[in-house]
């Protein structure tokens, strides 16, 4: 069995298409997988870090901040389709999954050209322009929300099931991910991240009320990123008992099981390991997503009371209050970790990958 993943441009793709070719290898141990990912993206490091072959393809996608820099846009797309179109003749996949992202465009429509089953996964609330646009060709289409089937062509070929995410993530017993930050087990304890490169928004609001928490006993476990993270560093370098700063961190799975309540964007990879893990959150999204699809992921929890939601130009006059509203309220903390969980299924990948050699020819 040959199965082609197109995938690339941000984790929230690349890393639940992993996700599903994990499951199909412990399926078919003679399975073939190859990746199609975006030319100078940050697949080319993950893809092959995760021991799968990858080719790339130069595409881009709209550029909101710079319109002139869309009028080479027509020619990629040329080369693109015929980039693609070249690698599914010669890899001949008996399917093809989408995990959305502009690298997905021109490698469904080849596929569909050549009668190739075709599965996309679509993690955010909101779907992605790929998406919308590619749904009416696949054979599958895997929704991480019920609300996500409105905004699609068709929906006789939907399905809901959860967005998977790595099996790796587990679980910690909490005094044990206390000790490994060494924090004090009597206060509480807040894990604030903004993603791997870091959220200066985030960043500057929990610097204002560093004090403040610091005097009602909050443990701060805290993932700047590159930019802000020597001058933060040196600046509460005072604070180093109760406050851990990190540019960034490997074993996130201690991060969560240590923290009471977690601040952090709204990306689909990160509010689904809050899901798995059942972890308490403030969601902050990002406002310049596309298509404001992190509110709009956040919003879908929201509705449901699981995470609480400030928009960003609101932090200065929310975040502290709400922190204080729900760090020490275990009854709040429950409800918002029982609803976050009910948004998880451990078995995700396995099932969507089950899909995948389903359809496949």
């Amino acid at each position: 069995m040959k199965i082609l993943f197109a995938a690339g441009g941000t984790g929230g793709h690349i890393f639940p298409a992993i996700s599903i070719a994990d499951e199909i290898k412990k399926m078919d141990v003679n399975s073939e997988i190859l990746f199609i990912g975006a030319k100078g993206r940050i697949e080319e490091k993950i893809v092959p870090a995760n021991d799968y072959e990858l080719k790339t393809i130069s595409i881009s996608g709209f550029n909101r901040g710079d319109i002139k820099r869309n009028l080479k846009l027509p020619f990629k797309i040329i080369g693109a389709l015929y980039s693609s179109k070249k690698i599914l003749k010669k890899f001949q996949p008996n399917v093809v999954v989408g995990t959305g992202g502009f690298v997905s465009v021109p490698v469904i429509i080849n596929a569909k050209r050549r009668s190739i089953p075709i599965l996309l996964q679509e993690g955010n609330s909101f779907p992605g322009k790929a998406t919308r646009y590619l749904s009416k060709k696949a054979d599958k289409v895997i929704i991480n929300f019920d609300e996500t089937s409105k905004f699609l062509k068709r929906n006789d070929n939907v399905l809901r099931i959860s967005h998977p995410i790595r099996r790796s993530l587990s679980k910690v017993d909490k005094k044990k991910a206390l000790d490994f930050f060494g924090l004090n087990k009597s206060w509480k304890t807040l894990f604030v991240f903004g993603g791997s490169q870091g959220a200066q928004a985030i960043n500057t609001g929990i610097e204002k009320i560093i004090h403040k928490l610091y005097f009602e006993k909050v443990n701060i476990i805290w993932q700047t990123g590159a930019a802000d993270f020597r001058r933060l560093k040196d600046k509460f370098n005072g604070f180093e008992s109760s406050v851990k700063i990190f540019e960034f961190i490997e074993n996130m799975q201690y991060a969560y099981s240590a923290a009471d309540l977690v601040i952090c964007r709204a990306g689909i990879s990160s509010i689904m390991e809050l899901a798995y893990l059942e972890v308490p959150a403030i969601l902050i999204p990002f406002p310049l997503s596309a298509e404001n699809h992190q509110e709009k992921n956040a919003r879908s929890l929201e509705d449901r009371n699981a995470c609480l939601v400030i928009v960003q130009n609101e932090i200065d006059e929310k975040l502290y209050k709400m922190i204080i509203g729900y760090i020490s309220e275990p009854s709040k903390l429950k409800d918002l970790s029982k609803n976050i969980g009910e948004f998880s299924d451990p078995d995700a990948a396995y099932k969507i990958a089950k899909e995948v050699l389903n359809i496949a020819k």
